[in-house]
């Protein structure tokens, strides 16, 4: 993933994550998750000018245009894959760098910064604490047309945003952290390192993705041999998901006499919410998931972990490109032009704290 302060600078310098690029050994634990003091976003004049904008309005009202319904469309899809790992470590978000790659193609001309519209309509989001209902409705109607939006994650933003504690604690990261924090501790360290490491990684809000579906259901209750516990009341029974995600396995460059040996997958067990934003009778075995919810439980291995609350989402693909608009529908359409030249914050966040 690519992260991007939400500034309305038009050229939204894009930075891999320094986790994954850098030795996991320079990764320190307050990487992940700063001071604890969650950012604030104030509203400034580049928002009130966004609003003022013809495409603010369009969002709001929607359009009969075929193509400004291509191009807020577009803009949509990507917000909607943006919302679920909105979190409270900074003032970063991230898009998955081949669909960022379509949008920067596609929605980005001379006249229309693409992606300046984009960053404000994050930040209305992120001052609201919501995505404003009008726009829902917008995005409900369009999809109909364009039917590339995920309505679900939509409608997830619009009942209020609820961020992760960062989106730079992945699972690769996890993992990462308890080889080298605990696995490789050396017996100089004067502290159960195990316990400190889970003071500080667990009980946490993430949204991890990139697992596909095993198997979901009513959980089974446990009770003690010989006890009797009488059935769940018709609606309450919890329901579970089992969902494995993969670490990228080893890659042969050369001919050796071993095979290098498999990596296991980790086990996701996911006690779900009781409202979902997607059909879970409708997912299939193998689908690609994002688990988002509290991260509460994991074995000595790291190979099974366990996330409460949770939510699932459609994790797409978009590594065979995205069709989000076509440039002719970009020029033709009427509200796609630059109404936000000037408009870039002094701060390099963009807001004031």
């Amino acid at each position: 993933m690519l992260e991007f302060q939400p500034t309305m600078d038009t050229r939204l310098a894009t930075l891999f994550l320094a986790l994954l690029t850098a030795s996991p050994a320079l990764a320190q634990r307050e990487y992940f998750f700063g001071s604890g003091k969650p950012p604030v976003f104030r509203e400034e004049d580049v928002d009130r000018r966004f609003a003022k904008s013809k495409l603010a309005r369009a969002l709001a009202q929607g359009t009969e245009d075929p193509a400004c319904m291509q191009v807020l469309g577009g803009l949509f899809t990507v917000l909607a894959e943006i919302g679920p790992t909105l979190h409270k470590r900074d003032e970063n978000f991230s898009v998955d760098p081949a669909l960022l790659q379509a949008m920067s193609a596609q929605l980005v001309s001379p006249k229309f910064p693409g992606n300046a519209y984009l960053t404000a309509m994050v930040r209305r989001v992120l001052i609201d604490r919501k995505l404003p209902d009008e726009w829902l409705a917008t995005a409900e109607a369009i999809n109909s047309k364009v039917q590339i939006i995920d309505v679900g994650k939509l409608k997830f933003l619009n009942e209020g945003l609820s961020p992760i504690d960062s989106l730079y604690f992945t699972l690769p990261a996890l993992r990462d952290r308890y080889d080298i924090e605990v696995q490789r501790a050396t017996s100089a360290a004067s502290s159960d390192v195990a316990a400190d490491f889970r003071d500080t990684y667990l009980d946490r809000d993430v949204a991890w993705g990139g697992a596909v579906m095993v198997e979901a259901g009513i959980a089974k209750p446990v009770t003690p041999k010989g006890k009797k516990k009488p059935p769940p009341e018709p609606g309450t029974e919890q329901v579970m998901a089992i969902l494995e995600w993969w670490p990228p396995q080893p890659t042969q460059t050369q001919i050796v006499v071993f095979a290098a040996k498999p990596v296991p997958p980790v086990k996701i067990i996911a006690r779900l919410a009781p409202k979902q934003y997607l059909e879970l009778a409708k997912v299939p075995k193998g689908k690609r998931l994002m688990v988002r919810g509290r991260f509460w439980e994991m074995n000595r291995s790291v190979t099974e972990v366990e996330v409460r609350d949770a939510l699932l989402f459609e994790d797409r693909d978009w590594s065979q490109g995205a069709l989000l608009a076509t440039p002719a529908a970009v020029a033709a359409c009427p509200l796609a032009f630059n109404e936000l030249t000037g408009s870039t914050p002094k701060q390099i966040g963009g807001f004031a704290h």
